[in-house]
């Protein structure tokens, strides 16, 4: 049974270490046998592995632990408050949103001012001068 992709990482660093028990072992082994793909991949793991190994030891700086704990508390900080950050910004956004609907406002009515255009009254609307008959009127029932 093929494992996982979430877990084949973890599953395939395990077995280099020889941290799976028999049975896991010999189903992971049965699993790279079936599969070419996964073959490589734990090659490329194992290179990568003694690669690492090969180095030298890296000594941290001294303040090292206090720049990381400082960020860890202020990443803590940001999502406890529900993003801060979000709040700070959210000022900023609502100012473009209004300039730029002035804006828009603005160029509108600066071009319906350089294009006047004369307002014609719509003739199904317009009243009957006096003297004229008005043809859809309801016509008068004589008795």
């Amino acid at each position: 049974m093929a494992p996982p992709n979430d877990n084949r990482a973890e599953r395939m660093t395990a077995y280099l270490d020889a941290e799976l028990e028999g049975a896991e072992a010999q189903e992971f082994e049965e699993f790279l046998e079936g599969s070419p793909e996964a073959r490589a991949e734990l090659e490329d793991l194992r290179k990568v592995m003694q690669l690492v190994g090969s180095l030298g030891p890296v000594e941290a700086p001294p303040d090292f632990a206090e720049k990381v704990s400082r960020k860890i508390r202020r990443r803590m900080l940001i999502e406890r408050d529900g993003g801060l950050l979000g709040l700070v910004t959210l000022p900023f956004q609502v100012i473009c949103i209004v300039v730029i609907l002035v804006v828009a406002a603005l160029n509108m009515m600066a071009q319906l001012d350089s294009q006047p255009q004369g307002v014609e009254r719509d003739p199904a609307l317009a009243e009957p001068e006096p003297g004229e008959a008005d043809p859809d009127a309801p016509k008068p029932i004589a008795r």
